[in-house]
């Protein structure tokens, strides 16, 4: 017991010792902080259009399944698959048998009917025949001069001429075949170079910011490292269904050295430019969850204030705010992942 009261003034000098009394004032020196260190950004207004951008192909947006108007045997087919023909040139004719004799038939029915009125005329001039014997004898000319015409037609209408300049994809029906009325002969696409079209298809957020007239840029894979200028000159009103997109047609302002329905395109659609946007930096963006997420922004300087926005467009390293921050905001760019509602922050330049 004794012992034991001796060591407690030793413990009382070693306490007062210069080395712990430093220890202790350096404690006092540094004040314990809970900032997170971040980087900041202004919330902006820019004016800022996204390229939209697609695969498509090159196609002929003129085809055409030429046909007999009348039925019958094809006499003689002239041209092949693969080849190139003009406007209004001879593509096939039918056997005229048949046809010619209808012709004739209604050319016969025609002088009869003639003669039948000249003799209802006389006899009515006679008082034999009767005004009504007359009226019906005058019916029977006029249609019998509408058959003549309609056999006439037929028979003008028994060969099948090329409607447009292009080209034989397909020739459906040979010589010796019989052709019905209207079945198509032959399978043609246009090959005039305003014929030529490419077709995309879009999402329907793409399709819905373009207009008529926007510039664009495409690239064949046949010709690489060559870019050839086109307009935006039809968008679809109705969904493609067999693709699921809604499809865009481009006229080509300048043309490959060869066409070839089929060709491969990468598309670059300009879209005019809208009124300014309020964008932050995508690094702004936590906890994203469709068209919903989360800002910091900043307050006073000193804390951060969790802040609910809409999302719009993305622009590369940007991204649009339809609602929830406005511009000339300041929200955090980093430590997102340490921020809370409230939370003290230390702004790092």
């Amino acid at each position: 017991m004794k012992k034991i009261y001796l060591l407690l003034p030793i413990l009382a000098s070693l306490v007062s010792l210069p080395g712990c009394a430093k220890k202790s004032d350096n404690a006092k020196a540094r004040p314990q902080t809970d900032q997170v260190p971040i980087r900041t950004a202004l919330v902006q207004a820019l004016t800022l259009s996204s390229v939209v951008s697609g695969a498509g192909a090159l196609v002929s947006n003129q085809e055409a399944r030429p046909a007999f108007k009348t039925g019958g045997v094809i006499k003689r087919v002239f041209v092949a698959e693969g080849d190139n023909v003009l406007k209004g040139q001879l593509l096939a004719t039918l056997n005229l048998t048949e046809i010619n004799a209808h012709v004739r038939q209604a050319e016969e029915g025609l002088e009869k009917a003639k003669r039948d009125l000249q003799r209802a005329r006389n006899l009515y001039a006679d008082s034999i025949a009767t005004l009504e014997q007359v009226q019906n004898a005058t019916t029977a000319l006029r249609l019998a001069e509408e058959s003549i015409e309609i056999a006439r037609f037929n028979q003008s209408y028994s060969e099948v001429r090329a409607p447009v300049n292009g080209k034989v994809l397909k020739v459906l029906l040979h010589s010796g075949e019989i052709a019905a009325p209207g079945m198509p002969v032959f399978a043609l696409i246009g090959t005039d170079k305003a014929d030529w079209k490419i077709r995309v298809g879009l999402s329907d957020k793409d399709w819905a910011s373009l207009r008529n007239g926007n510039p664009a840029e495409v690239s064949f894979d046949a010709f690489p490292g060559k870019t050839f200028q086109a307009s935006v000159s039809d968008l679809a009103e109705t969904i493609n269904p067999q693709s699921g997109t809604f499809d865009a047609e481009l006229s080509l302002k300048s043309y490959p050295p060869r066409l070839a329905a089929g060709l491969v395109a990468s598309v670059r659609i300009f879209p005019e430019s809208g009124p300014p946007s309020t964008v932050v930096p995508i690094d702004a963006l936590i906890e994203v969850e469709g068209d919903r997420g989360v800002v910091y922004v900043v307050r006073d300087s000193q804390y951060v204030q969790r802040t609910e926005v809409q999302i719009g467009k993305l622009y590369a390293d940007k991204v649009e705010i339809a609602k929830g921050v406005k511009p000339g905001t300041l929200v955090a760019t980093s430590g997102g992942a340490y921020l809370k509602h409230g939370k003290k922050i230390a702004i790092v330049h």
